[in-house]
């Protein structure tokens, strides 16, 4: 098989990698024999905790969805969470079609979508999918803004998301069996089996998605009078596993995770066509082992993984049968050392070799890439911190512009969580496989993109009291991004890539949470609005009509806000987003009209002794909105979702 293809295709310097790794890393210690108990002890709830606490860099913005939200969102895929909990645009095709998202005016092959701090986008289009990442597949969802994310990689000029899984490290057995059902014939299942103790952990999950999708539209862009119809060729179905295994000995912790996913969907017609011959095919196998090693003040870590992807398009009616197979080969070590305290300083070398076979292309194309990244924090611990950062790209043997980012933290008040922050980074993305080589229309002369990006952010943490808690967020941006890569249509059929000279992206965004509890009741609050203006500044295409434009599918306004209450084990909440209009052409004369969307969840958890029954109803779309994230796409109105969540605990 070609994952298994021999070490003699891979070029000269993957070898000289591995033995580098080998070199600096021949004192870490395997695990020797674990010494296993045989008893075993009832428990009634388990309780997750973490072997560190993960903090956001110094001077820099980063967040962690609660694990509130992962809950509500647990039957749900990445794409929706994030559309109604985050500042992240989610483009979306519709129920069961590609959803990308957007950070802060840039596009989605300029967002890092990370699986435990490795690079999951696909080498050939630059982006992932957001609709093919379960939640309840994750433990935690870490999001970076602007420069924080080249802590993860190089090419988040707007951000990144990180997809965590981690061992409880508590010694027994958890059983979680959700299962829902829903409008336009959804049906879902997830299952996860933890077991273990101190020493060994073992994590199973598994899930499946079954939709037809058939839900009605009202057709408003055939002429008048608009009708309603049923959207047809819309089926999905998604099926896959995820397996982790950890190891744990004192100063030791060593792990293997596998995770495989498939989908298979019918592509719907746009609204202006009745052609209903589109299917894709899509399949993942992630492997990944990991070692980690502390010694004294430093700490080691060693990655290898292997990144597959297959793509298989279809059209019947134009005779197009495109199939791509991806391979990557991730090598990744890392040391941190904390010679004086609140100081840490890190150094991360990693390799990438890409392999692509795919009829799109006229051979197959291979892309080695070597990043070597050094990096000092010093924790905010008193007045302020401090972290810098440089990286070095190696390119097909070819050295890169090195990339940088530096960012302040100042505590304005002895004692208080109130922080200024301030950052500047250089952050620059090769481009894609698709950009350079996709038949037709790629562009073999595309230049690198790279940014430069200012921000300055102001965080408050208080706690009003011992019942009331509340935190707000402030933070400006300024991006300059030269030589962007752009996909423009042609027509409404053809498009293609090339460099915009110059494009700033300058906006704001602010966010507010209170908390308040009291006895058996508690509720929150949580209100957010991002304004970004993002436009070509210079082009280098005489009279171009996009210049000082915004950039298609880029909404200037949008705002997020949710609530929620618990009394016992009743709770409730209510999520509301706005997205503003969003320009369909270059030279803004075409847009869509915004769109308000108001989610509700209802449920309420039956604890017995040692399991737990979790009954909630999801009510999407609650006041019917008819709207489009893409035009001529239509999206479901008003839509319930009745999920049952058992658990059971040993």
């Amino acid at each position: 098989m070609s994952a298994f293809r021999k070490f003699d295709e891979f070029n000269w310097r993957l070898r000289y990698t591995i033995l580098l790794y080998s070199v600096i890393f021949s004192p870490l210690q395997l695990l020797g024999q674990i010494s296993l108990e045989d008893d075993t002890v009832k428990i009634n709830e388990v309780v997750i905790t973490r072997n560190k606490i993960i903090t956001e860099p110094a001077g820099f913005k980063k967040t962690i969805i609660d694990s509130a939200t992962m809950s509500d969102y647990s039957n749900t895929n990445l794409s929706e969470m994030l559309s109604g909990k985050s500042m992240i645009f989610i483009k979306s095709y519709g129920m069961g079609g590609v959803a990308s998202p957007s950070f802060r005016g840039t596009r989605a092959s300029q967002t890092l979508v990370n699986w435990n701090g490795l690079n999951i986008n696909s080498p050939m289009l630059g982006q992932s999918d957001l609709s093919l990442i379960p939640i309840g597949l994750v433990d935690d969802v870490h999001i970076y803004y602007g420069g924080a994310s080249m802590q993860l990689n190089n090419g988040g000029i707007g951000g990144a998301i990180n997809l965590e899984t981690k061992p409880t490290w508590e010694k027994g057995t958890l059983v979680s069996l959700n299962a829902g059902m829903g409008s336009f014939g959804e049906y879902s299942g997830l299952i996860k089996v933890k077991m273990g103790n101190a020493q060994i952990q073992s994590v199973t999950k598994g899930y499946l998605l079954a939709d037809e999708n058939n839900f009605r539209y009202l057709d408003n862009e055939n002429g008048s009078p608009f009708v309603w119809k049923t959207r047809t060729n819309s089926q999905v179905s998604q099926q896959g596993f995820l397996q982790e295994l950890y190891l744990n000995n004192s100063d030791n912790v060593a792990s293997a995770r596998i995770w495989y996913q498939s989908s298979d969907r019918h592509l719907p017609p746009t609204m202006l066509s009745t052609d209903e011959n589109e299917r894709q095919f899509d399949e993942s196998l992630r492997i990944m082992l990991n070692d980690n090693l502390t010694r004294s003040k430093s700490s080691y870590s060693l990655t290898g993984a292997l990144l597959m992807g297959r793509l298989n398009y279809s059209d019947k009616l134009s005779m197009n049968n495109s199939r791509s197979l991806s391979e990557t080969l991730v090598m990744k070590a890392e040391r941190e050392s904390h010679p004086w305290n609140y100081i840490n300083l890190k150094i991360n070398l990693s390799d990438e070799l890409c392999t692509v076979k795919t009829n799109l292309y006229d051979r197959k194309v291979n892309r080695n890439t070597s990043t070597l990244t050094a990096s000092m924090e010093r924790e905010c611990i008193d007045k302020f911190g401090i972290t810098i950062l440089l990286s070095e790209i190696l390119l097909d043997h070819k050295f890169l512009i090195p990339d940088f980012s530096t960012g302040l933290q100042f505590r304005l008040i002895e004692g208080k969580e109130y922080f200024l922050k301030a950052s500047i980074s250089r952050n620059s993305r090769i481009p894609t496989l698709n950009d350079l080589y996709y038949p037709y229309s790629g562009n073999a002369d595309l230049r690198n993109e790279y940014a430069f990006t200012y921000e300055l952010t102001y965080t408050m943490d208080q706690k009003i009291s011992s019942l009331f808690n509340t935190k707000a967020e402030l933070s400006i941006f300024h991006s300059t991004i030269k030589d962007m890569i752009q996909w423009n249509p042609l027509n409404s059929n053809f498009w293609t890539p090339g460099n915009i000279n110059r494009v700033n992206s300058t906006g704001l965004e602010s966010e507010v949470s209170m908390a308040y509890s009291v006895n058996k009741f508690t509720a929150s609050l949580y209100v957010g609005y991002s304004l970004t203006k993002s436009f070509p500044e210079i082009s280098d295409s005489p009279g171009d009509n996009s210049v000082g434009k915004q950039l298609i599918y880029i909404p200037i306004n949008q705002a997020n806000s949710s609530v929620r209450f618990t009394y016992g084990e009743f709770y409730t909440s209510l999520t509301t987003s706005l997205t503003g209009l969003r320009y369909t052409t270059k030279d803004d004369l075409a847009y869509l009209p915004y769109y308000i969307i108001t989610n509700s969840i209802t449920g309420i958890k039956l604890p017995l002794h040692n399991t737990s029954i979790d009954f909630s109803l999801n009510i999407n779309n609650l006041f019917d909105y008819n709207y489009q994230s893409i035009a001529y796409y239509p999206m479901p109105g008003r839509s319930y979702f009745v999920k049952i969540l058992f658990q059971l605990f040993k």
